[in-house]
């Protein structure tokens, strides 16, 4: 019987501001207001997340220079953007979905899968880096 390894499972909603601080920074900082925006979420949601993340030192946050990841955000924010694209290669090339439809149901499983998972399932189905559902 396989033994899954536990790893610490953080909220969808941190990795959310994870992800998206890496999508939109680039590896710059990004201000609160836009995180806010792109998130569609208040200021006051922000500040209380970002002291969060800078805690758990996802982050490095400087009042009024907004925020940038850390080596350690960095991380799980390509984790998290494997898992989706690999999760969408799945439903297109495995299960027949149209490009157009996997990306909703990839940020759900993206999620809820464990890292051994997705590189299990990446191999199970011959995944391609090269490959985008987002042509």
């Amino acid at each position: 019987m396989y033994n899954a390894k536990v790893e610490y499972k953080m909220s969808q909603s941190r990795e959310d501001y994870v992800k998206y601080i890496y999508e939109f920074g680039q590896g710059d900082r990004v201000a609160n207001k836009d995180i806010a925006q792109g998130l569609s979420v208040s200021p006051a949601s922000v500040t209380e997340m970002l002291k969060k993340l800078a805690e758990e030192e996802l982050v490095d946050l400087r009042p009024y220079q907004g925020v940038r990841l850390t080596d350690k955000g960095n991380d799980l924010a390509t984790s998290l953007i494997r898992k989706h694209e690999v999760w969408e290669y799945f439903l297109v090339n495995a299960l027949g979905y149209e490009k157009s439809e996997v990306h909703d149901i990839a940020e759900i499983l993206e999620h809820s899968t464990p890292d051994d998972m997705a590189e299990r399932l990446a191999e199970f189905i011959d995944y391609r880096a090269d490959w985008t559902a987002h042509d």
